[in-house]
């Protein structure tokens, strides 16, 4: 059973992070963006030092984001991980939901790299990512959740992986 959990208040990222079920993350700071391969032991490093991010892989998601109070995290786990009692778990309902995924940044070059006129350098990518078509795009693969508490239902989502985007599927 799928679960969410938060952790609020920290110096820095919980040190039982499971990075290793992450595969990608992006990554955000004062001097900018990246997108890092997290299947790479270093790269799982560099996302630490960033000041908000988003890691994902085929079985969870960390999000997390420095505010003045400390570290702000959240967890999704399909395998009901969380980040120990004091993260406060609580169970999700996967279901059916649109869009199924987001697109990035992008469309693809014949060097490899990706190209948007809005930001002012070739963007990369994993280098075990899909390859799409030349001038295609990637996305990431979403999963829809519910999230209920009474009489309330929430809806959310995680992402899963990186996938090609084929011709006119846009």
């Amino acid at each position: 059973m799928a679960c969410i959990c938060s952790l609020e208040g920290l110096p820095a990222l919980p040190n039982d992070v499971p990075w290793g079920e992450f595969t990608s993350a992006m990554v955000e700071a004062a001097w900018g963006m990246e997108f890092l391969d997290l299947k790479q032991p270093d790269s799982r490093r560099e996302a630490e030092r960033y000041v908000c991010g988003l890691a994902f892989g085929d079985v969870s998601e960390l999000r997390w984001v420095l505010r003045e109070s400390g570290m702000h995290v959240v967890f999704i786990s399909d395998l009901g991980r969380d980040l120990g009692p004091i993260s406060l778990p609580s169970t999700l309902e996967a279901v059916n939901g649109a869009p199924e995924r987001l697109l990035l940044w992008g469309e693809r070059q014949g060097n490899g790299k990706y190209y948007d006129s809005r930001i002012p350098r070739l963007l990369s990518y994993p280098e075990w990512a899909p390859k799409p078509k030349a001038s295609g795009r990637l996305a990431i693969r979403l999963r829809h959740y519910e999230l209920r508490e009474g009489d309330r239902v929430t809806p959310l989502f995680r992402c899963m992986r990186i996938v090609a985007v084929e011709d006119g599927d846009e």
